[in-house]
């Protein structure tokens, strides 16, 4: 995971363009849900349903890696920017007063569609940010470090052993801005293996870091 800078006169272009862009076709879709037949608030809420489940997708596509989760993303997002070109489109070319009745019936079944769509893409992602949360968190450390002398913790020190002492000595040592990096990571969602990708040590220094005391 890689933390990229926007500058704030790129944000600011970025963000006054898109408001722009949205505005415009919100107006266009309200138009085409009214003449759909849809009621005054309905027509309102209903150009909300399709930029929003891109805006939704497109959030997704950007804060995960690369699975499932976010190809699915990616599909939900093109068929979302589909439907809001196709009606931005027929706002423009069909004849004014009210639409043909195949044109209302997909303005009619988009607001459950998008509705399925939006709540499978929220339990998707949550499984995604589960997995990658957890993806290095060991339960069987604190039981090597504190269980007594027997056969299965004898294997188990034998076999955590060689990940403690692969680091060099100043690590045992790490400097209060690397451990304070390490819990400010963490406390973002990152992965232990993440943490020490950026932070140039190993994921057992890590972990051990994490796993210490905060001094007060």
């Amino acid at each position: 995971m890689t933390t990229l800078a926007v500058s704030r006169t790129d944000a600011a272009l970025i963000y006054s363009l898109g408001a722009a862009a949205l505005a415009l076709s919100y107006t266009a879709l309200a138009d085409l849900a009214a003449r759909a037949g849809l009621g005054q608030w309905q027509s309102a809420v209903w150009p909300l349903v399709v930029d929003g489940l891109i805006v939704a997708a497109t959030r997704t596509v950007v804060t995960l890696d690369d699975g499932p989760a976010r190809r699915y993303a990616w599909l939900l997002l093109w068929c979302a920017v589909a439907v809001s070109i196709a009606g931005n489109a027929a706002h423009l070319l069909l004849q004014p007063g009210p639409v043909h009745p195949g044109v209302a019936t997909v303005v009619a079944v988009v607001p459950p569609v998008a509705a399925l769509a939006l709540t499978h893409l929220a339990i998707v992602r949550a499984r995604a940010l589960a997995r990658s949360h957890g993806e290095s968190e060991p339960e069987t450390d604190a039981a090597v470090d504190d269980a007594p002398a027997s056969p299965t913790s004898a294997q188990l020190t034998v076999v955590a052993a060689p990940e403690l002492v692969e680091e060099p000595q100043s690590d045992d040592a790490p400097s209060d801005a690397l451990r304070h990096r390490a819990r400010q990571l963490r406390a973002e969602g990152w992965s232990n293996y993440a943490i020490a990708d950026e932070i140039g040590k190993s994921e057992a220094t890590v972990r051990r870091w994490l796993a210490a005391p905060v001094a007060s």
